[in-house]
């Protein structure tokens, strides 16, 4: 038997989905499986799902990054969910509750390409040094002057991911930068996982938000990632929302036994 995949990408930031079935069952190892896929079709992540009840209404996932391990939550790939539930299965939902290990998210279907992500109560960390919080995942924040070589500070970034501060969980780490306008910010975020800067990151670009809020007491920030923008709104810290659209790249066929 075979699993087909869908590739789907939020803001840039990619995902594998499937729906649970028999062939996901017959999945040995699942982490080498996801190894194996995601580095063939360079993508970010990989997504089984399921539903958590008869009424359709409410999903789980069994959710890792593209190196086999497991995340908390991603904001993107649940765009990627929403897109999945309307244009792959074709359902006809106006909304999902997602259940995650950061806790429920509620994913609202706005059109075919555009969903609002109602995400995980926010939370701040203290530290000496830096702005740290918990968008569904930790991140640190840092303002930088000069975006358009945030590569140049990859190696700081993945020192600070593995740093005895933040352990045992490690932590992401957004490098954002502000324009003209206050509700407006450029970021990237280094993601745990993937041991890069990825294209998009929802709870990255939260993150940012959040620093704005702190700083300039915006609650509406539109956050340009690498990959797309996305629109943060901050009115509530325990229910803070993330709109953006998601597109389907790819379609893929894989043998089950791994």
């Amino acid at each position: 038997m075979n699993i087909h995949t869908v590739q789907i990408s939020g803001a840039g930031n990619t995902f594998s989905l499937v729906f649970e079935n028999q062939s996901t069952k017959q999945i040995v190892d699942r982490r080498q499986f996801v190894r194996e896929v995601c580095a063939q079709t360079k993508t970010d992540g990989f997504i089984f799902l399921n539903w958590l009840d008869q009424n359709q209404n409410s999903l789980t996932w069994d959710f890792y990054n593209n190196d086999g391990s497991d995340a908390e939550m991603c904001g993107n790939a649940t765009r990627c969910v929403g897109y999945y539930m309307k244009n792959i299965l074709q359902l006809s939902n106006v909304f999902y509750d997602l259940k995650t290990v950061a806790g429920a998210i509620r994913i609202e279907i706005k059109s075919e390409k555009s969903f609002e992500v109602c995400m995980t109560a926010i939370e701040k960390f203290e530290h000496a040094k830096y702005f740290w919080c918990d968008t569904g995942v930790p991140h640190i924040v840092i303002e930088i002057d000069d975006f358009d070589h945030y590569a140049k500070l990859k190696n700081d970034c993945r020192d600070l991911r593995f740093h005895a501060d933040f352990l045992p969980r490690g932590t992401n780490v957004t490098l954002v930068y502000f324009l003209e306008e206050k509700n407006r910010m450029k970021a990237v975020s280094y993601e745990r996982g993937v041991e890069d800067f990825t294209q998009a990151c929802g709870t990255g670009a939260m993150a940012a938000a959040f620093y704005n809020l702190e700083k300039n007491k915006i609650t509406e920030t539109f956050i340009e990632m690498p990959g797309g923008i996305l629109k943060m709104n901050l009115e509530s810290l325990k229910h803070p929302t993330m709109s953006g659209e998601a597109h389907q790249i790819g379609e893929y066929i894989y043998g089950a036994k791994n």
